[in-house]
């Protein structure tokens, strides 16, 4: 079976979650044809794994002054030029389906050629009835529904609160106790400028940052992108302070790390899981990074981790079964515990 798979590039936890089903896909014989999508030029984590792929210039935010700017982000993206492309550009084989992971050129390539599609992603679950969802702008909750259209959107979140609802898709915990005074710290929304002399003035801990540089300065230890490097860290870490992007909460969170998010401002996905997040008791929302407030928040105990199952094996089945509609059959089989 051949299927037609498309990648948001805008956030590694899209990259992160689609390489692993990707991966599973082509061990089970499926053959894929993979597009990736998003900001020009923006380097793709494990790209080697996930060659071979078509690459797409696509949708990513604008930013102004540390801010999402609506109205940048608009033009930046090209809309008309978009769905040119998506109706001529893109690939022309016969699949039998499309998903997409919140990636428009292989979501509206699919709609154009009535291709039956199934998309996943967090910002799907905003769409469904008794789900927490942000308080949006119009041009925000249109994005949510038709920014990338399926026939089947499956929401990613932390809940069960309505059947087409499914768990993060987190790797499974292997127990390795923690490092005490370790934190990771992820921020790639940030300039390192703006807080890494905020993490040098907070004593009793050593931090690892993920970014675009390498070195080390003093308890700081600087680290380029690796997704294996990552995940080694985050199970030895026992804090992670992070921008909001929900996929790597659930990493953090599936593994019992306190939890400290700091949103992109404007970002309304991101501003939305953090105060939910803090609402539920998971994680603490700042709005800035000071050193006496990281030296608080560290202190504090983590909350128990929440447990949830290997999805990605799970996901697999349903699509092996023809991807028919949830019911309450496979929402149980999602949120079934290990």
């Amino acid at each position: 079976m051949k299927k037609l798979y498309g990648i948001t590039a805008n956030g590694n936890g899209h990259l992160a979650r689609s390489s692993r089903i990707a991966r599973l896909l082509r061990e089970r014989g499926h053959e894929l044809c993979l597009v990736i999508s998003g900001e020009p030029g923006k380097a793709i984590m494990d790209e080697e794994e996930l060659k071979p792929f078509l690459r797409f210039d696509g949708f990513s935010f604008a930013n102004a002054g540390g801010r999402v700017s609506p109205l940048a982000t608009v033009f930046a993206a090209r809309p008309l030029r978009f769905l040119y492309n998506a109706a001529h550009d893109s690939p022309k084989d016969s699949y039998d389906l499309a998903i997409t992971d919140f990636e428009p050129a292989v979501a509206w390539h699919a709609r154009l050629r009535r291709l039956r599609s199934v998309g996943l992603c967090h910002m799907y679950s905003f769409l469904y009835p008794g789900v927490p969802a942000p308080e949006s702008r119009w041009y925000e909750r249109f994005a949510f529904r038709w920014l990338a259209p399926a026939h089947i959107m499956l929401g990613i979140h932390w809940q069960p609160y309505h059947l087409n609802i499914i768990p993060p898709f987190v790797t499974p915990d292997d127990g390795e106790a923690a490092e005490s005074d370790l934190v990771l710290v992820y921020l790639p929304w940030e300039q390192s400028s703006y807080y890494l002399p905020a993490l040098q003035a907070v004593k009793g801990r050593r931090f690892i940052v993920y970014g675009q540089q390498e070195g080390e300065e003093g308890h700081i230890q600087l680290k380029r992108q690796s997704r294996d490097g990552f995940q080694r860290d985050l199970k030895r870490c026992s804090a992670v302070i992070a921008n909001a992007g929900f996929a790597l909460a659930g990493e953090a969170l599936s593994k019992g790390k306190r939890l400290i998010l700091k949103p992109y401002a404007g970002q309304v996905e991101q501003e939305h899981n953090a105060r939910e997040a803090e609402r539920l008791g998971l994680a603490s929302r700042i709005s800035d990074i000071r050193p006496e407030t990281l030296s608080a928040l560290l202190e504090e105990p983590a909350p128990p981790a929440l447990r949830f199952p290997d999805m990605t094996p799970r996901f697999i089945d349903w699509i092996e079964s023809g991807a028919p509609a949830i019911d309450r059959h496979w929402h149980d089989k999602f949120w079934e515990p290990a």
